[in-house]
């Protein structure tokens, strides 16, 4: 096959994928990254529906994607592009934003009620609670469009960062840094703690918790407000090294379970041991017995065969014997034989001469 007839075959499976994929079934076991529906947490209740499901836990970051508003507030935010453990085709675009919440009511979701596109326009100056959240919506191209373009309004994309297969965060490892980032600084404050730092924070800590990413800017303006500077605080080595200290507690917290269940199966076997240890005792003193048993049989065949064996050897011995007692008797015949024919020749020698001088 060509190179060329190799690309265009390629091409064609390529094409084809893009057709059919959106018409592909959304997974339904990841319900933390892959939703029917629209869903929005905080970030600290996305970090517990990610940890209470296990395939929610391991789907991989393997693109983000920082976003700008191009409305006068010049909003920032970001998109966090999820594959699935399983179903390698499935892709879910969630996302990840800051906003200032107006009060503590709260909505459908549980979260508490915050601006939207309202407070793009109009932020406040003074520190108020935080909304730092994650939306997620059906992974069809369309979902994700019209929930931006209502959010939003009109935006660019001014860069990209890529994580290579091998080297992906996965989602629990996501969870931990956005939740210690909240807990971090919880108050949203205009000229420190706002959109633009904490997407900045989120990309350059993903940068350099992860290294074999790969960045990619198409535009620049990132943390600026019409070309200038945004003040925020500078938390990157800070949230890296609280991502670091929760993840060992996660890995501690998970080695302990896993220590754990093997204590419980082993204090299981051991209960189950103990129950029957009495007929597992009566088993291993049968076969024990039987064993034994087994061994006397065989060294009384051992016996009978080496007796058996030593009678053989005595009648071979006296059929020998007799045989030489046969042969011994022949030899004593024959000789007792030639001399009766001895003696008996020499009388006829004697007579025929005695008949021999009478008749002279």
């Amino acid at each position: 096959m060509s190179f060329n007839s190799f690309m265009n075959r390629s091409s064609i499976r390529g094409f084809f994928a893009a057709v059919f994929r959106p018409f592909m079934n959304s997974p339904s076991d990841a319900p933390a990254v892959f939703t029917l529906g629209d869903s929005k947490n905080d970030v600290g209740q996305w970090q517990m529906l990610i940890r209470s499901n296990e395939l929610s836990s391991q789907c991989q970051l393997e693109r983000v994607v920082h976003c700008k508003c191009t409305s006068d507030k010049e909003h920032e935010f970001l998109l966090l592009h999820f594959r699935h453990p399983i179903q390698q085709h499935a892709v879910a675009i969630l996302v990840l934003d800051r906003t200032p919440c107006t009060d503590s009511t709260e909505n459908n979701n549980g979260s508490s009620r915050c601006m939207q596109s309202s407070y793009i326009v109009s932020p406040s100056v003074s520190p108020t609670p935080a909304h730092d959240s994650i939306f997620t919506t059906s992974n069809s191209g369309s979902a994700i469009k019209s929930y931006l373009s209502r959010t939003y309004g009109p935006f660019k994309k001014l860069c990209y960062l890529d994580f290579p297969a091998s080297a992906r965060p996965s989602a629990i490892q996501v969870s931990v840094l956005l939740s210690a980032l909240s807990k971090q600084s919880p108050s949203y404050h205009l000229y420190q703690y706002q959109c633009h730092w904490y997407a900045h924070t989120v990309w350059e800590a993903l940068k350099r918790l992860f290294p074999d990413c790969h960045e990619i800017t198409r535009s620049d303006g990132r943390s600026s407000h019409l070309g200038v500077k945004i003040e925020k605080a500078d938390s990157v080595e800070v949230m890296c090294e609280q991502y670091h200290t929760q993840w060992a507690r996660i890995e501690n917290a998970a080695e302990e379970r896993r220590r754990a269940k093997e204590d419980e199966v082993r204090q299981l076997r051991m209960e189950v041991r103990a129950q029957y240890q009495a007929e597992i005792d009566q088993a291993v003193r049968r076969a024990e017995e039987a064993e034994r048993k087994a061994e006397e049989a065989e060294r009384k065949a051992e016996k009978a065969e080496r007796r058996a064996e030593e009678a053989e050897r005595k009648a071979e011995e006296a059929e020998r014997r007799a045989e030489e007692a046969e042969q011994k008797a022949e030899e004593a015949e024959r000789k007792a034989e030639e001399r009766v024919r001895a003696e008996w020749q020499a009388e006829m020698d004697r007579m025929r001469a005695q008949l021999e001088r009478q008749a002279v």
